[in-house]
């Protein structure tokens, strides 16, 4: 598994905190309160390398959800435009134009208005097309809740709900 940017940026901070800074401090308390800082850091660093990897996965499954609408949209008459609507946010997000958070924001966004647009174009569109797009979406949806508990589940100390 690579490490991430970030991931390897905090654990740099937490060695430069213990071996250069910890033994120049002089009062006991700002010492303590350095090393606190170096032993969060250390623990956060995976924690941010697992987040990125679930937003990267959520991200890629929102992607591939947003291009089927837009594909289904194309294919009919009453889609065109609202097609169009998408594929700049797509590109932007796939291009890595926006930093994971702000393209995972983004894409939740266009889910949203991809709800939307498929409950205004319901009547224009045949009904097959519509359930098996809103089936897709909520599985990239649940994709994300599914996420979330577990981070919950994992800052709880691993309990079970």
């Amino acid at each position: 598994m690579e490490t991430s940017l970030t991931t390897l940026m905090l654990q740099r901070c937490a060695q430069t905190i213990e071996q250069v800074i910890s033994p120049n401090l002089t009062g006991g308390f700002e010492f303590e309160q350095a090393m606190y800082i170096a032993i969060l850091l250390h623990i956060l660093a995976p924690a941010v390398e697992e987040k990125t990897q679930e937003v990267a996965e959520e991200n890629e499954g929102m992607r591939q959800v947003l291009g089927q609408v837009v594909q289904a949209l194309r294919d009919n008459a009453a889609g065109p435009e609202l097609a169009e609507s998408f594929d700049g946010r797509l590109a932007k997000a796939a291009a890595g134009q926006a930093a994971i958070g702000e393209a995972n924001s983004d894409l939740k966004g266009a889910m949203v208005d991809a709800i939307k647009g498929l409950d205004a174009l319901a009547p224009d569109l045949p009904e097959e097309t519509v359930s098996s797009l809103r089936g897709e979406i909520r599985g990239a949806l649940r994709q994300q809740l599914d996420h979330g508990v577990q981070r919950v589940i994992h800052r709880m100390g691993g309990m079970t709900l």
